[in-house]
Protein backbone atom coordinates (compact mmCIF):
# COMPACT_ATOMS: atom_id res chain seq x y z
CA UNK A 1 0.00 0.00 0.00
CA UNK A 2 1.48 3.36 -1.03
CA UNK A 3 1.54 6.43 1.20
CA UNK A 4 -1.20 8.01 -0.94
CA UNK A 5 -3.48 4.97 -0.41
CA UNK A 6 -3.32 5.48 3.38
CA UNK A 7 -4.51 9.10 3.17
CA UNK A 8 -7.95 9.42 4.78
CA UNK A 9 -8.44 13.18 4.74
CA UNK A 10 -6.92 16.46 3.63
CA UNK A 11 -5.88 17.86 6.99
CA UNK A 12 -5.48 16.94 10.64
CA UNK A 13 -5.81 19.94 12.95
CA UNK A 14 -3.18 20.16 15.69
CA UNK A 15 -4.32 22.68 18.30
CA UNK A 16 -4.58 23.23 22.03
CA UNK A 17 -7.85 22.15 23.63
CA UNK A 18 -8.07 25.22 25.87
CA UNK A 19 -9.85 28.52 25.40
CA UNK A 20 -9.63 30.61 23.31
CA UNK A 21 -7.90 28.17 20.91
CA UNK A 22 -10.54 25.46 21.30
CA UNK A 23 -13.55 27.58 20.31
CA UNK A 24 -11.78 29.32 17.42
CA UNK A 25 -10.61 26.03 15.90
CA UNK A 26 -13.95 24.25 16.33
CA UNK A 27 -16.31 27.11 15.43
CA UNK A 28 -14.29 29.09 12.89
CA UNK A 29 -11.36 27.16 11.39
CA UNK A 30 -12.91 23.71 10.89
CA UNK A 31 -16.22 24.97 9.39
CA UNK A 32 -14.31 27.45 7.22
CA UNK A 33 -12.08 24.72 5.76
CA UNK A 34 -14.96 22.28 5.29
CA UNK A 35 -17.03 24.95 3.50
CA UNK A 36 -14.12 25.26 1.08
CA UNK A 37 -14.27 21.56 0.24
CA UNK A 38 -11.64 20.07 2.54
CA UNK A 39 -12.01 16.92 4.61
CA UNK A 40 -10.86 17.69 8.14
CA UNK A 41 -9.77 15.25 10.85
CA UNK A 42 -10.08 16.66 14.36
CA UNK A 43 -9.75 14.94 17.71
CA UNK A 44 -12.98 15.85 19.51
CA UNK A 45 -15.27 14.33 16.87
CA UNK A 46 -13.07 11.86 14.95
CA UNK A 47 -10.92 10.09 17.55
CA UNK A 48 -12.42 6.91 18.99
CA UNK A 49 -12.78 6.72 22.73
CA UNK A 50 -10.47 4.26 24.44
CA UNK A 51 -7.26 3.86 22.40
CA UNK A 52 -4.06 5.51 23.66
CA UNK A 53 -4.02 9.18 22.66
CA UNK A 54 -0.46 9.01 21.31
CA UNK A 55 -1.46 6.22 18.90
CA UNK A 56 -4.50 8.21 17.73
CA UNK A 57 -2.32 11.27 17.14
CA UNK A 58 0.21 9.26 15.12
CA UNK A 59 -2.55 7.69 12.98
CA UNK A 60 -4.10 11.11 12.37
CA UNK A 61 -0.77 12.49 11.16
CA UNK A 62 -0.14 9.45 8.92
CA UNK A 63 -3.66 9.37 7.45
CA UNK A 64 -3.85 13.09 6.64
CA UNK A 65 -2.24 14.78 3.67
CA UNK A 66 -1.25 17.64 5.98
CA UNK A 67 -1.07 18.40 9.67
CA UNK A 68 -2.11 21.99 10.40
CA UNK A 69 -0.51 23.49 13.50
CA UNK A 70 -2.49 26.37 15.04
CA UNK A 71 0.26 28.39 16.72
CA UNK A 72 -0.54 30.20 19.96
CA UNK A 73 1.26 30.53 23.30
CA UNK A 74 -0.98 27.72 24.66
CA UNK A 75 -0.05 25.49 21.70
CA UNK A 76 3.66 25.99 22.31
CA UNK A 77 3.30 25.08 25.99
CA UNK A 78 1.80 21.65 25.21
CA UNK A 79 3.89 18.50 24.87
CA UNK A 80 1.11 16.76 22.93
CA UNK A 81 0.90 19.41 20.21
CA UNK A 82 4.67 19.43 19.96
CA UNK A 83 4.60 15.67 19.41
CA UNK A 84 2.00 16.05 16.63
CA UNK A 85 4.05 18.54 14.67
CA UNK A 86 7.31 16.63 15.21
CA UNK A 87 5.58 13.49 13.87
CA UNK A 88 4.36 15.43 10.82
CA UNK A 89 7.83 16.87 10.18
CA UNK A 90 9.42 13.42 10.49
CA UNK A 91 6.88 11.79 8.17
CA UNK A 92 7.49 14.58 5.69
CA UNK A 93 11.23 13.92 5.80
CA UNK A 94 10.68 10.18 5.29
CA UNK A 95 8.49 10.84 2.23
CA UNK A 96 10.30 13.95 0.90
CA UNK A 97 7.12 15.95 1.38
CA UNK A 98 6.04 19.05 3.23
CA UNK A 99 3.41 17.52 5.54
CA UNK A 100 3.29 20.28 8.17
CA UNK A 101 1.57 23.63 7.60
CA UNK A 102 1.21 26.27 10.30
CA UNK A 103 -1.04 29.24 10.96
CA UNK A 104 -0.18 31.90 13.53
CA UNK A 105 -3.38 32.54 15.49
CA UNK A 106 -1.74 34.53 18.31
CA UNK A 107 1.66 36.14 18.29
CA UNK A 108 4.19 33.74 19.81
CA UNK A 109 7.71 32.44 19.23
CA UNK A 110 7.69 28.80 18.07
CA UNK A 111 10.65 26.47 18.38
CA UNK A 112 13.39 26.84 15.78
CA UNK A 113 12.05 24.10 13.46
CA UNK A 114 8.71 25.88 13.26
CA UNK A 115 10.26 29.34 12.90
CA UNK A 116 12.14 28.07 9.84
CA UNK A 117 8.82 27.58 8.04
CA UNK A 118 6.63 30.10 6.28
CA UNK A 119 3.29 30.21 8.08
CA UNK A 120 0.04 32.02 7.44
CA UNK A 121 -0.67 34.95 9.76
CA UNK A 122 -4.27 34.55 10.98
CA UNK A 123 -4.08 36.97 13.89
CA UNK A 124 -6.36 39.57 12.22
CA UNK A 125 -10.01 38.47 12.10
CA UNK A 126 -10.76 41.10 9.45
CA UNK A 127 -8.63 39.06 7.02
CA UNK A 128 -10.20 35.74 8.02
CA UNK A 129 -12.12 35.00 4.82
CA UNK A 130 -9.13 35.68 2.54
CA UNK A 131 -6.83 33.70 4.81
CA UNK A 132 -9.18 30.70 4.94
CA UNK A 133 -9.38 30.73 1.14
CA UNK A 134 -5.58 30.84 0.81
CA UNK A 135 -5.15 28.12 3.42
CA UNK A 136 -7.71 25.87 1.73
CA UNK A 137 -5.97 26.35 -1.62
CA UNK A 138 -2.66 25.35 -0.04
CA UNK A 139 -4.13 22.28 1.67
CA UNK A 140 -5.64 21.04 -1.59
CA UNK A 141 -2.19 20.78 -3.19
CA UNK A 142 -0.01 17.70 -3.00
CA UNK A 143 2.58 17.93 -0.22
CA UNK A 144 5.52 17.72 -2.65
CA UNK A 145 8.58 19.31 -1.07
CA UNK A 146 10.14 20.07 -4.47
CA UNK A 147 7.45 22.63 -5.39
CA UNK A 148 7.74 25.81 -3.37
CA UNK A 149 5.39 28.09 -5.27
CA UNK A 150 1.67 27.81 -5.91
CA UNK A 151 1.22 26.91 -9.56
CA UNK A 152 -1.31 29.73 -10.05
CA UNK A 153 1.16 32.29 -8.64
CA UNK A 154 3.97 31.50 -11.09
CA UNK A 155 2.00 31.48 -14.36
Amino acid sequence: MSADEKIRCDVFISYRQQEPDKSWVRKVLVPGLEQRGLSVLIDYRDFRLGPPLVELMAQAVEQSRYTLAVLTPLYLASNFTNLENVLAEHLGLENSQNRLVAVMRETCKPRLGMRARLWLDMTDDEELDDNLTRLAMELKQKPDASHYFNEDAVN
